[in-house]
């Protein structure tokens, strides 16, 4: 997996719980027996170091490191705040922003993540398999508010996901994923340590859904999230759907990373394992908040 690439993002700051889900993202990635990314090939930001600039910084270095490598494979990963603005010379129109570590809502084009530039970064990967994953929007929904700075400055701030998720490409081996719809919270459940999103892709990144396979394919983190997230978050009576770019002609051997909690099957047995692929890809496309 020596062309295996991540880079992992957890703003922190006035949401902490963003930068523990960052870091435990990586500690699965980077764990030989889990996730078996090489160490030396994720890049990890979090708290006061997930800046713009070493944002930008990592990205470039990510695209010449994929330049140069063949049948790659990347994974994004985004925990913190997507923000959308409405454009001075004509508020019917909106510019979307990522909050980044120092972001100053009076120097958004300074200090934060501008959306059309990080797409722009995001699709100049050559990557063969390209993943992103945006935990936006997040919030303790189900637990005490925590109030910042942010929130006593008088700036119009409408979340959107979608509006990011649908700038990035679409294509085969290119998949977007993000926590929740614009009118939603990426919720943290009573007794948890990460967000309801992140947790359930901890999980599927184990490999609890395919224990007989050997890696865990992006088609059953997709099923396992969509499935997952809003039936878990059902009892606290609220809502809470992941948003995807539908991939057409995606392979069930675009795999992730290794899985951690594989169990070989007896050879005796080989012909009793059911293969769920097509079922999983029927759900997919069948997930009603598909872009």
């Amino acid at each position: 997996m020596e062309n295996f690439f991540a880079l992992i993002i957890g703003v922190g700051g006035d949401l902490p719980a963003t930068s523990e889900d960052a870091i435990a993202i990586q500690a699965l990635l980077s764990n030989p027996q889990k996730g078996g990314y090489p160490q030396e090939n994720i890049e990890l930001l979090v708290n006061e170091n997930s800046t713009k600039e070493n944002i930008f910084t990592a990205l470039e270095k990510l695209i010449s490191r994929t330049d140069a490598a063949e049948n790659s494979t990347v994974l994004v990963y985004y925990s913190g705040h997507g923000l959308q603005f409405p454009q001075s010379e004509n508020p019917t129109l909106f510019d979307y922003y990522l909050k980044t570590s120092g972001a100053d809502l009076q120097k958004k084009e300074e200090t934060m993540l501008n959306g059309s530039l990080f797409s722009k970064k995001i699709n100049r990967l050559k990557a063969t398999r390209l993943l992103v994953m945006l935990d936006c929007c997040h919030a303790d929904g189900l637990g005490p508010k925590r109030f910042s700075e942010f929130e006593t400055i008088e700036i119009p701030e409408i979340s959107s996901n979608r509006h990011l998720i649908e700038k990035l490409s679409k294509g085969e081996g290119r998949v977007f994923i993000s926590a929740c719809d614009d009118n939603e919270e990426s919720v943290i459940l009573p007794g948890s340590k990460n967000s309801l999103f992140t947790e359930v892709c901890l999980e599927a990144l184990n490999g609890k859904l395919s224990p007989a396979d050997e890696y865990v394919t992006v088609m059953d983190l997709m099923y396992f999230v969509l499935k997952e997230v809003p039936k878990r978050v059902q009892p606290f009576h609220h809502t809470q759907r992941p948003i995807i770019t539908e991939v057409q002609n995606l392979s069930p051997d675009y795999f992730i990373c290794r899985n951690g909690n594989y169990k070989p099957i007896p050879k005796e047995f080989e012909s009793f394992v059911e293969d769920h692929s097509a079922e999983r890809l029927a759900f997919i496309k069948a997930y009603d908040n598909t872009i």
